[in-house]
């Protein structure tokens, strides 16, 4: 488990080298509701975040912005996580946008990503968006690493957060009810121990690509996974770049670093 954290903080630092370097990483994304009173539509993709190494930026396609200053960021969440603390902030009314509620319940996922932060007069403001399937891990990864604060999600959604991006598990309620009700027995045994697993550290050239093991995406490079003991296939990619793939043999307790230089499409 240490290691693993270790593995978060490395990549969230070297996250934010790269955002530093730069003039920021700019997103479309839909406003579902916030502090910046807008009438945009939720379906509309045409306004953009941009994420530099101080501050956080949010353009309407209406002309409205925010400027938030990445040291005043308080919260940032994902998911159903997102879905109730914006419920909160609408409660409190400090939410003022009308479209606020759109996609609560949903059914299909959508991939919604909560900040929360301090205004200038200390008021608590925040603004909820949407990312889309292919750009929303990457705006979780920049968001933590300009601002350093972990990504507040359920369980049942911790699966879609990039490995490298520092979270906080909480439970929703209908989870812990869930929880109550199922037996230690009747708990299946199939999964390995921890003493069973060992840990394939990956990482990329360039950073930040999509990893999948056995054909399943388990996150973004750079990652620490713990795997069961066996052979596996782990396949990295990235947009504009060859796939690469390598197939190990993991062992009880072993530790493997593998590195992908991926090379670009012609």
């Amino acid at each position: 488990m240490g290691k693993l954290s270790k593995s978060r903080l490395l990549a969230c630092f070297l996250i934010f080298a790269v955002v530093a370097e730069g003039k920021g990483n700019t997103f479309k994304v839909r406003y579902n509701g916030g502090s910046v009173d807008s009438k945009v539509s939720p379906h509309d993709w045409d306004n953009k975040l941009t994420v530099s190494s101080d501050t956080i930026t949010l353009s309407l396609k209406d002309g409205k912005s925010v400027d938030i200053p990445a040291k005043s960021v308080t919260a940032l969440s994902y998911g159903q996580e997102a879905h109730r603390r914006v419920g909160t902030m609408v409660a409190l009314a400090i939410l003022v946008a009308p479209v606020a509620l759109f996609g609560l319940f949903h059914k299909t996922r959508l991939h919604f990503i909560g900040i929360q932060y301090a205004a200038p007069d200390g008021k608590a403001d925040g603004i909820l968006l949407q990312g889309d399937k292919d750009n929303y891990r990457a705006i979780l990864v920049a968001l933590q690493g300009v601002s350093g604060v972990p990504v507040s999600v359920s369980e049942k959604d911790r699966e879609f957060v990039p490995v490298g991006v520092k979270t906080d598990v909480t439970k929703g309620a209908a989870e812990e009810e869930s929880a109550k009700e199922e037996s230690p027995k009747s708990k299946p045994n199939s999964v390995p121990s921890e003493g069973q697993n060992g840990t394939v550290n990956i990482s990329s050239n360039p950073s930040g690509a999509d990893v999948s093991v056995d054909g399943d995406f388990v996150g973004n490079s750079p990652a620490a996974l713990k795997l069961a003991q066996g052979k596996h296939t782990i396949s990295v990619k990235i947009t504009g770049y060859k796939e690469w793939s390598r197939e190990i043999s993991v062992n009880a307790g072993s530790e493997v670093q593998l590195t992908a230089n991926l090379e670009k499409e012609n």
